[in-house]
């Protein structure tokens, strides 16, 4: 007997026999008789399959849609009525559990692993309901738990929201403490924040805590000036991110000193020792998108009207950028910020330098167009030459893909430079007929203003500048006419001349002996 027959004989003594004896498995029915006897249908059905439902559009996802550079934040939905009753209730026990764990008894010592879970449930119920003030307090109880508990991210993650929402609460208003207490709060919550990054070992992540903690202290003021207050923190966050030492303009600071220097040393920013300069460029942030939070420095410095300072973080971003040795379009552009910049704080001296000993290294910023633009401009200021800074700024010149790709508020800053001193907000210098052109096409632009207005700013628009031999052509109002010098009485004038007595005859007064003098 051969293995299958002994194995069909086994299956039949185990299971029974099959019909008729025959050893062969039954068959498997098909496809199209289980799809019968699923939905129905026999022999007399079509085999035509039926129509596929049309697919459902999935709408894209707008995560990475936002309009602004901030990501605009969609009002949760909080809770009502009874389910608000029962989960307050939860919070305010998880509070007490929370506050429970972090006591210490006869037996028993603080645990802040567990009350940091608490707290951090206590406080995404509060989120729930709506209760802001609470919620906050919950989150920086829960960060103080997790800082303890050795869960450094976790609690970054806890001070960020808790600021936020004090930052909010000054929009709507809702904040019980004044206007500088909040600010000081959430001045601390950033720092406490940029102090677990650095727990971490997150150098980045903890500059831009650094730079968030500075700009609270600027939260709700609308004040034109920047406090000085403001500043020193806000320069304490550009070193944050380069230190002094490796900073090329780091003499354009205004407050503060180096924290990489010794005031009692006789080394400085500018002649650092050779350690003190290692040091700082172990400290350079050079994690990617780490100059993001410096260029936005830049530009709000620059609307502020605080040049030097903005060349100082100018500074800093184009040293992060230039790390690796890398040549990117964002160097390029990093490079015409720095001159733009400097000839804002009218140094066209110190653009060109800085354009030949550093700029054009890189080979790449040769080719490019913010290279032609940074040159024109510091050479047409340089030369002082109106028609040519004129033509170097202008939006259908050569240049209006360069000036294109600069941020509105450099950009507006380019229409300010000047041929001498330092640029001002509101009063852009204009040469030649370009003003009148400008004009007209401010006035023919659609919302541009009405005519009347154009026409009231009309009269006081520059004059075209004159050549040299046009200004010496015109009168000046002291001349004396042919006629006038021969009706002049020279007897009259010569009596006058004779009256003057200037001691001719005294022999005391004569000291035209040289040997009387001493003249070394």
């Amino acid at each position: 007997m051969s293995y299958k027959q002994k194995a069909s004989a086994n299956r039949d003594a185990l299971f029974g026999s099959s019909g008729g004896g025959s050893s062969s498995r039954k068959k498997k029915p098909s496809n199209q008789t289980n799809r019968d006897a699923l939905f129905g249908g026999g022999a007399g059905a079509s085999s035509k399959p039926a129509s596929k439902p049309a697919p459902v559009p999935v709408p894209p996802s707008k995560g990475y849609q936002y309009g602004a550079k901030t990501k605009t934040k969609s009002a949760k939905p909080s809770l009502k009525g009874e389910a608000k009753q029962l989960k307050m209730k939860e919070a305010k026990e998880c509070a007490d559990k929370a506050k429970k764990a972090m006591q210490r008894g006869m037996f028993s010592k603080p645990d802040p692993l567990a009350a940091s879970t608490y707290y951090k449930k206590a406080a995404d119920a509060y989120q729930l309901c709506g209760e802001t003030l609470l919620e906050r307090n919950c989150r920086m109880s829960s960060g103080d738990s997790q800082m303890r508990a050795g869960a450094f991210a976790t609690a970054a993650a806890e001070y960020t929201r808790a600021a936020e929402i004090i930052q909010d609460g000054l929009e709507t208003k809702t904040n019980p403490e004044s206007l500088e207490r909040s600010r000081e709060i959430g001045r601390k919550l950033h720092l406490d924040s940029a102090a677990a990054f650095t727990q971490m070992n997150e150098p980045s992540k903890a500059a831009s805590s650094k730079v968030q903690a500075a700009l609270a202290l600027i939260w709700g003021d609308e004040a034109a000036m920047l406090p000085k207050v403001a500043l020193e923190a806000l320069e304490e966050a550009i070193e944050a991110h380069v230190p002094d030492p490796v900073n090329p303009y780091a003499r354009y600071r205004q407050t503060g000193i180096s924290a990489y220097i010794d005031p009692d040393s006789e080394e400085s920013v500018a002649n650092p020792s050779p350690e003190t300069l290692a040091l700082a460029r172990q400290h350079i942030v050079d994690r990617p998108y780490a100059h993001e939070p410096v260029q936005d420095m830049i530009l709000m410095m620059v609307n502020y009207g605080e040049y030097a300072s903005a060349l100082y973080a100018a500074g800093a971003a184009s040293t992060i950028l230039g790390r690796e040795s890398l040549s990117s379009l964002t160097l390029s552009r990093a490079f015409v910020v720095e001159t733009i910049v400097t000839l804002a704080l009218g140094d066209p001296i110190a653009a060109e330098q800085e354009f030949l000993n550093r700029h054009v290294q890189k080979t790449s910023y040769l080719q490019s167009r913010e290279c032609k633009l940074a040159e024109e401009l510091f050479r047409a200021i340089k030369m002082r030459d109106g028609d040519a800074l004129e033509e170097a700024r202008s939006l259908q010149g050569s240049n209006r893909a360069a000036i294109g790709n600069l941020p509105p508020p450099l950009r507006e800053l380019v229409s300010y430079l000047r041929l001498s001193g330092v640029a001002r907000r509101g009063v852009a210098e204009m040469f030649g007929d370009s003003s009148a052109k400008s004009e007209q096409k401010r006035s023919n632009k659609p919302g541009g203003g009405s005519s009347a207005a154009a026409a009231a700013a009309a009269p006081s628009s520059k004059k075209p500048e004159m050549s040299l031999g046009e200004l010496a052509a015109q009168k000046t109002g002291y001349e004396v006419d042919d006629g006038a010098a021969d009706a002049v009485d020279q007897s009259a004038l010569q009596d006058e001349l004779d009256a003057l007595d200037f001691g001719d005859g005294d022999d005391s007064d004569d000291l035209s002996d040289d040997d009387d003098f001493d003249l070394r």
